[in-house]
């Protein structure tokens, strides 16, 4: 380029010696008249044709200069476009900053995470408006300490940045240092990856496999301990019939009777830890609202009271649902601790319902279309915004800081209820509060028993606890049932052989020893397919469904208290015999 301009110079140059020239000739022509006009001419036309010559090079050396120009900056262009292209088709955060921290550049995936316009983000300081405030002062220092050369460059690091709506977002960043042309540090260009759902995830999987901890530990500690309280709430609940009402020692028993039922609904309650983790597992019966509805209430009392929540049910009967009653109280469970930490200055959870028919339901297109209860739980909190309630049900989502949520409470509350056959949905005001509805299939079912006589009805017990074994004898033989027992596998395999005409139920203990590897239950199925037999256990439903190989029996979960015991007895006796 520098060549095209002294080229260009030189010729001019030479069309200012030729209008010389012209000068001289014209001064000669005044003062010599004797000149040859006809020369002059001549001279003159040459003069006049080597200017035209030497423009019309010029023009063409300027046109030349200017396409090559716009060659050039077209193919800049195009590069720019291109660099421009590969930056916003890579998933990684593309940034560079000048040495003041201003943003230069910054590609599509970074616009996308801080969910902001490029010109929102480009020629504002990155430190100032995409740094929590919590760590602005400690970033911003050692940004300058870099620049300053006075720390090597941390090629690889994890800090958090702050997004317009989603909060505190913790990227992995690869950094590295931009120089110019005298070689000093001129900024930086960083990309970074978004690893906040990943480190969710991780935490998530580590909160899983201590829960599968937890749950392992449950089964193995409830099977004697569920024992013990069986036998506590047994006797106590003898004592307290056999006591004269409203003495000392009457209401002393009674207490004992309502601390042993607490203790066993705690720990049947640690029994489905594991359980909740695998949504729709549960056995789907009719089941009572009230019921659900107090002992949530009665799980969630240390909840509550520090927080000054009241919780009031209205009205005070609850219509049946189809449920599962323990991934149910889940499902409360999950929701009455949102609303109560939702009201961190106290307030109220209000507990009703209401009913609809509907046809087809959108949230769960699954679910069979029906009359639906939508049990609702109503709070006095701080309320949601729209874009909150939105989202309150994904999985990972949450809007607590730090390590307070892993966002899967409501997520697998959801898949709960989804899987009993039913939804939740939520409505909100911020400054107002929340409603939860959680829609239940109504049980609608009339069922019209006969009238079935279990008197004198025989039956047999078979457990290797003496105190479960004394314990269900004595409340079998109290209801009127004429009972045998045994407590190892093989004398209880021979006395339901011997009477298998006589004996209407068995109930056995899933962990009764047993020869051959065949399981109790499946031997006395063996013998009678029609038998009724009731399974009890320590361990949970889906523990002893995985060793059984038959599902034709009832479960029955220790520990239990000796209403549970007897009502379950007359339920399965009174089904089987209307069966037949």
């Amino acid at each position: 380029m520098d060549e095209d301009k002294k080229d260009t110079g030189d010729l001019l140059r030479d069309v200012e010696a030729l209008h010389e020239r012209a000068r001289v000739l014209h001064d000669s022509l005044s003062a010599e008249e004797t000149l040859d006009i006809g020369q002059l001419r001549d001279e003159l036309g040459a003069i006049l044709s080597e200017c035209a010559s030497g423009l019309c090079m010029a023009g063409k050396q300027f046109a030349a200069e200017i396409d090559q120009r716009r060659a050039t900056e077209l193919e800049l262009r195009k590069e720019r476009d291109r660099i421009s292209q590969y930056l916003d088709i890579t998933g990684a955060i593309v940034v560079v900053l000048n040495r003041d921290g201003v943003v230069v550049l910054i590609n599509q995936a970074g616009c996308d995470v801080l969910e902001c316009e490029e010109s929102d983000i480009v020629a504002h300081d990155w430190f100032e408006n995409f740094v929590p405030e919590d760590d602005r002062a400690e970033r911003r220092a050692a940004f300058g300490q870099l620049m300053a050369g006075e720390v090597e460059n941390v090629k690889r690091y994890e800090n958090h940045v702050m997004t317009r709506r989603r909060g505190r977002r913790m990227i992995a960043w690869r950094n590295a240092l931009v120089y110019d042309e005298d070689g000093a540090v001129s900024g930086t260009l960083s990309s970074g990856d978004d690893i906040t759902d990943q480190r969710r995830l991780e935490a998530a999987l580590r909160e899983s496999e201590r829960l599968d901890a937890v749950g392992a530990l449950a089964e193995t500690v409830s099977q004697n301990f569920g024992n013990v309280l069986t036998a506590i709430d047994g006797y106590a609940s003898f004592l307290v019939d056999s006591l004269i009402p409203d003495t000392r020692a009457h209401r002393h028993a009674q207490r004992i009777v309502e601390a042993t039922r607490h203790a066993s609904e705690l720990t049947r309650r640690l029994m489905h830890v594991a359980k909740a983790s695998a949504p729709g597992s549960g056995d789907v019966e009719s089941v009572p609202l009230d019921d659900v509805v107090r002992r949530t209430f009665e799980l969630l009392d240390h909840v509550f009271v520090p927080r000054n929540v009241q919780a009031v049910v209205k009205p005070a009967s609850l219509p049946h649902v189809e449920a599962d009653a323990d991934q149910l109280i889940d499902v409360l469970m999950s929701i009455m601790t949102n609303s109560a930490e939702a009201m961190p200055q106290g307030g109220t959870i209000t507990v009703d319902t209401i009913e609809r028919r509907i046809l087809k339901p959108r949230v769960n297109p699954k679910a069979k279309g029906g009359v639906f209860v939508g049990l609702r739980i109503r709070d006095t909190g701080v309320g949601m915004s729209r874009s909150v309630a939105r989202h309150i049900f994904e999985p990972l989502f949450t809007t607590k800081e730090g390590s307070q949520s892993l966002g899967l409470g409501l997520s697998l509350a959801q898949s709960i209820a989804q899987g009993m056959g039913g939804w939740i949905d939520v409505r909100s005001r911020e400054g107002v509060g929340t409603i939860f509805r959680v829609f239940l299939r109504k049980d609608t079912e009339k069922r019209e028993e006969k009238p079935v006589s279990l008197e004198g009805k025989s039956v047999l017990v078979a457990d290797d606890s003496p105190e479960d074994l004394l314990l269900m004898r004595t409340a079998l033989q109290e209801a009127g049932f004429t009972v045998y027992f045994a407590s190892d596998a093989s004398t209880a395999l021979r006395a339901f052989r011997e009477r298998s005409e006589e004996i209407s139920l068995a109930i056995i203990d899933f962990m009764m020893p047993t020869s051959g590897g065949v399981a109790l239950p499946e031997q006395i199925l063996g013998t009678d397919p029609q038998a009724a037999i009731v399974v009890t256990s320590g361990f949970s439903r889906d523990y002893v469904r995985e060793h059984l190989s038959s599902s034709s029996w009832t479960f029955l979960q220790k520990p239990y208290s000796g209403e549970q015991f007897t009502e379950t007895v007359t339920r399965v006796l009174k089904r089987h015999e209307q069966k037949r």
